[in-house]
């Protein structure tokens, strides 16, 4: 990282010209950046960035925190309103770059724990019953969907 926050990508030693002069925006902090082949030509690379796995263990953590055994007795419809302030911010974060992996893994991850929320709260052991709920709500009880919100084309940039 240079003193004006800009994350350099290429420049090493005796190189010049293009190869030299390739940056990615200021970096976020909870990016994690890469210089990724293109799949059309391999000898162009282009600045990649997504969720760290530092961020995406935090995000994690909070949906346990959200859905844990504890809140089993608050009411489904507080709980979705909660989570879904949660994901919604994480989805604005995040949703610059290369982030359509990680978005579906939390989705699969968030379902998944109200699954085994509803089951807990039914007195069901496993995932299987809750999953029935969620399900059959159509909805998926309200959950806000992080996958297919990924904005291509434009760089992270901390002040946008």
């Amino acid at each position: 990282m240079h003193s004006n926050g800009h994350v350099r990508f290429g420049g090493r030693a005796g190189e010049t010209g293009r190869e030299q002069s390739r940056y990615c925006a200021p970096a976020r902090p909870y990016f994690h950046h890469r210089m990724v082949p293109s799949r059309r030509n391999p000898r162009f690379c282009y600045p990649a960035c997504w969720p760290s796995p530092k961020a995406v263990a935090r995000a994690r953590s909070r949906i346990r925190e959200l859905t844990g055994r504890n809140r089993r007795h608050v009411p489904t419809h507080l709980l979705v309103s909660e989570l879904n302030q949660f994901l919604r911010g994480w989805r604005q974060y995040y949703r610059y770059g290369n982030s359509a992996r990680s978005f579906a893994k939390l989705d699969r991850y968030t379902t998944e724990r109200m699954a085994l929320l509803l089951s807990k709260r039914h007195g069901r052991r496993g995932r299987g019953n809750g999953m029935k709920h969620v399900i059959m709500s159509g909805n998926r009880l309200g959950l806000v969907s992080l996958a297919g919100n990924v904005e291509y084309g434009r760089l992270v940039h901390a002040g946008r």
